[in-house]
């Protein structure tokens, strides 16, 4: 009869045990979780911040290139190269 009870005993020990780590196991990966999905926004505010300092550098040139046209055109109006 005792080695049945310790039997039992030892089992229910290793269920208290797996189900103990399986509850500290799941906090962990919630808390990863919420890591990664933080982190995953960061990431994209970055991102969408660069692309739209590319555009406004892409829109700067654009507009440096034909205010530059513009004074070309205007400098060979007044004087004509030969």
């Amino acid at each position: 009869m005792r080695i049945v009870t310790h039997g039992v005993v030892a089992v229910l020990a290793l269920l208290v045990a797996l189900g103990v780590g399986y509850y500290l196991w799941g906090q962990r990966v919630g808390e990863l979780s919420r890591q990664l999905e933080q982190q995953r926004s960061e990431y994209e505010y970055r991102l969408s911040e660069q692309e739209r300092r590319a555009r406004a550098a892409e829109e700067r040139v654009r507009q440096e290139t034909e205010a530059r046209k513009v004074l070309e055109d205007e400098l060979h109006r007044i004087r004509p190269q030969k």
